[in-house]
């Protein structure tokens, strides 16, 4: 799958009366995440001679939510539950013949892994791990102390995995990313607050 690939099916999940804004903020999210996935697994790479399936893991990080559309109407406001939109984003890519193993990123990725629905491949953790560093619903990238109070939040447990994923994968640098995307976070969740 080619990125311009994948950019078309976001852009075909895509709906409602604000379809730009909403393909804009996942697909900016993604390219966040796919950066974020890639510093990790280079510096796998680079610190103890871990090799990683890149190419995988880029697709994995452009793909994982692509269930995200499925989980608003056509005026934004939710009609289902939001965890939920791994499982649909799996679903989505099965039924567009995407293999099972680059669809378990939509899968696995939900917070430190939901329910079930954990990463069990190294790559899968590692776009699972990135996400965690940026968020959509206001967009803006979070610390992993933010990242960490959330989890605990949701269950204790997420905690204790989040924090082993801290150990296997370090904290990545997202100081560039923010500077990059300084200028659009403004923009963006000026509109966010708008239409909220």
């Amino acid at each position: 799958m080619k990125q311009s690939d994948i950019y078309k099916l976001h852009q075909k999940y895509a709906h409602g009366k604000y379809k730009k804004e909403i393909l804009e903020i996942v697909w900016t999210h993604s390219l966040i995440v796919k950066n974020i996935s890639l510093q990790i697994a280079d510096n796998l790479e680079k610190n103890y001679s871990i090799k990683t399936d890149k190419k995988l893991i880029e697709i994995g990080a452009l793909i994982h939510d692509i269930g995200f559309y499925d989980c608003f109407d056509d005026d934004y406001k939710n009609k289902c539950e939001y965890v939920l939109h791994g499982k649909t984003g799996y679903e989505i890519l099965i039924k567009k013949g995407v293999s099972k193993k680059r669809a378990r990123f939509a899968l696995a990725h939900v917070g430190v892994g939901f329910e079930n629905d954990i990463p069990i491949t190294l790559e899968e953790e590692i776009v699972c791990y990135a996400d965690n560093f940026h968020s959509k619903g206001h967009p803006r990238f979070n610390s992993f102390e933010e990242s960490m109070e959330e989890m605990i939040k949701i269950n204790p447990d997420f905690g204790v995995i989040l924090n082993r994923f801290k150990d296997k994968f370090g904290i990545p640098d997202v100081k560039e990313l923010k500077e990059k995307y300084k200028k659009w976070h403004e923009e963006i969740n000026e509109w966010v607050e708008g239409v909220k």
